[in-house]
C-alpha cells in the first residue's frame, strides 16, 4: 500500500464545532465518520453549506459507509443527504433513541422528507468489536457523553493507529473511577495519529465559573432545590439523559415526575438497555422505577412501563417536578394553570441565554420565573483532553470540533506537545 494515498480529510468541523464531517481514505477504500448538520446558529460564510458538503463529499464517489460516532444532530442530522447505497453504522441504543426522536420530527406537518425508514435500516457497530471496510479497520469504543451511546473509533491503516475522540468527557456517569484511562491503557494504548475535539478550549472562563462541574454535582444540587421548592420545572435537552436521570433519581418520594409521552419514551429506551452498560446499572433504575406522571397522549404507554395520565387537579396539592421544552406550549400552560410559584432549573449550556447565541424560544419560556442554572457540559475539559494525549502519546494531534484550532498549542497544558499539533482546514488532505 502506497502511504501517501492514506488520507484524514476533515470536510467540515475543523474550525467550528458540530456540523463535522471526517473522511478517512486509502487508494482504494475510503469511509467517513460523522455528517453532521450545521449547529442552528452558525453564521460563518466561509464554512460549506450542507448541499455543498453533500455534493463534496459523495459526488458520485464510492463509499464503503458512513459512521456516526453518536445521536446528536451536530453529528449525525444530514444522515438522509447519504446515498441510498452508502450504509450507515451507530451504535444499538442510539439507533432506538434515534427512532423515537425521528418518528417524533416525521409526525409535524410537511415533513419533506421521513427519516424513519432510513433510520430503521442503519446497521448497529458493537463496542470492542473491529469492523474491516478493505483496508481499513475500525473499532468503536464506549466513551462518557452528554448522548447515551456514544463511540469514539480506533482506525488501523496502512500500518498506522488512529484514535478519532468524537465528542467525549469524563465527569459523566462513565467517566467515573479512572475509566477513560483504564479503557485507553486495555486497548488502545500508544497512537500514531490522535484526532480530538477541543469545544471546550473557547469557553474555559464558563467552565471555571460553573459551580456544577460533574452529573454527580448536579444531582446532589438538584436534590436540595427538590426538597426546596414543591414546584419545578427542568429545561433540559430531551436525550440529555445522563442529566436526565440525575434529575429523576433526585426527586424525593412523595413529589411525582411529569413528563410528555415522547420524553418518557427516550427515558425507558435507556432503562430498558442498561444491562448493556454496566456503569449505567446503578444510575438508571434504583429497585423498581418511580412512576412516571404522562402529560396528554399517552401514545401506547401504560401501566406495564409504570406510566399513568397526569392529574394535575391532585398533583398541584402534592408539588411535581416537570421536564419541559421551550418550544412546546403545553408546558408554558401547565405552569400558569397548576403552579404557584415554580423554579426554573435551567440545564442547557449557558451560551442560548444571553449574547450572540441566545435563544429567544428559551428567554421567553422562564420568563420572570425564578431560575437556578444546573448545567455540565457533555464535552472534554482541557486537563482530560491533556491526560488523553498523555495516554496515547501521539506523534501527530489534530484538533477539530473547535473554535480554537489555531490556538490549541498555546494552551499552557499542551505546551509540551506543541510541535506535534497540526491544524488543517476544511478540505484539507492530510496524508500519512
Amino acid at each position: 500500500m502506497n502511504a501517501r494515498q492514506n488520507k484524514i480529510t476533515i470536510y467540515r468541523g475543523s474550525h467550528q464545532i458540530g456540523g463535522c464531517a471526517t473522511e478517512i481514505s486509502t487508494g482504494k477504500h475510503r469511509i467517513i465518520i460523522d455528517f453532521g448538520a450545521n449547529l442552528p446558529d452558525n453564521d460563518n460564510e466561509d464554512v460549506m453549506t450542507d448541499e455543498e458538503l453533500t455534493e463534496t463529499v459523495f459526488g458520485g464517489r464510492p463509499c464503503d459507509g458512513v459512521l456516526f460516532t453518536h445521536y446528536h444532530g451536530d453529528h449525525i442530522g444530514l444522515y438522509k443527504k447519504v446515498p441510498q447505497n452508502v450504509p450507515l453504522y451507530i451504535g444499538s441504543t442510539a439507533k432506538k433513541i434515534l427512532e423515537i426522536l425521528t418518528e417524533k420530527i416525521d409526525s409535524i406537518p410537511n415533513m419533506a422528507e421521513e427519516g424513519l425508514p432510513r433510520i430503521k435500516n442503519m446497521e448497529c457497530y458493537s463496542p470492542g468489536h473491529k469492523m474491516i471496510f478493505g483496508d481499513i479497520g475500525i473499532t468503536p469504543f464506549f466513551v462518557d457523553h452528554s448522548a447515551l451511546d456514544a463511540y469514539m473509533f480506533l482506525l488501523e491503516v496502512g500500518g498506522k493507529k488512529i484514535l478519532f475522540t468524537g465528542d467525549f468527557r469524563e465527569h459523566g456517569i462513565v467517566g467515573r473511577n479512572d475509566r477513560l484511562e483504564r479503557m485507553v491503557q486495555k486497548y488502545i494504548g500508544e497512537v500514531d495519529i490522535l484526532i480530538s475535539e477541543g469545544t471546550m478550549l473557547s469557553r474555559t472562563k464558563e467552565t471555571n465559573k460553573n459551580p456544577i462541574q460533574t452529573e454527580d454535582d448536579l444531582g446532589n444540587r438538584a436534590r436540595e432545590l427538590f426538597q426546596e421548592n414543591k414546584e419545578s420545572v427542568i429545561l433540559v435537552s430531551s436525550t440529555n439523559l445522563d442529566s436526565i436521570m440525575k434529575f429523576y433519581h433526585a426527586v424525593p418520594w412523595g413529589m411525582d415526575f411529569v413528563c410528555d409521552a415522547y420524553q418518557a419514551k427516550l427515558m425507558l429506551a435507556a432503562m430498558a438497555d442498561k444491562g448493556n452498560y454496566h456503569e449505567y446499572r446503578r444510575e438508571f433504575i434504583h429497585g423498581k422505577p418511580r412512576r412516571l406522571y404522562i402529560i396528554g397522549d399517552m401514545e401506547g404507554l401504560g401501566a406495564e412501563q409504570n406510566c399513568c395520565r397526569a392529574d394535575f387537579s391532585i398533583l398541584k396539592n402534592k408539588g411535581f417536578t416537570m421536564l419541559v421544552r421551550e418550544n412546546k406550549q403545553v408546558f408554558k400552560a401547565i405552569m400558569e394553570k397548576y403552579m404557584t410559584d415554580p423554579l426554573v432549573i435551567y440545564s442547557k449550556w449557558i451560551g442560548y441565554l444571553k449574547g450572540k447565541h441566545a435563544n429567544a424560544k428559551i428567554g421567553d419560556f422562564i420568563g420572570s420565573h425564578r431560575m437556578e442554572i444546573l448545567h455540565t457540559s457533555g464535552h472534554a475539559y482541557v486537563e482530560t483532553i491533556e491526560k488523553l494525549i498523555r495516554l496515547t502519546n501521539p506523534k501527530t494531534i489534530i484538533p477539530m470540533h473547535t473554535e480554537c484550532a489555531d490556538a490549541f498549542g498555546e494552551i499552557a497544558e499542551f505546551a509540551p506537545y506543541r510541535d506535534r499539533i497540526t491544524v488543517l482546514q476544511d478540505k484539507e488532505e492530510y496524508s500519512f
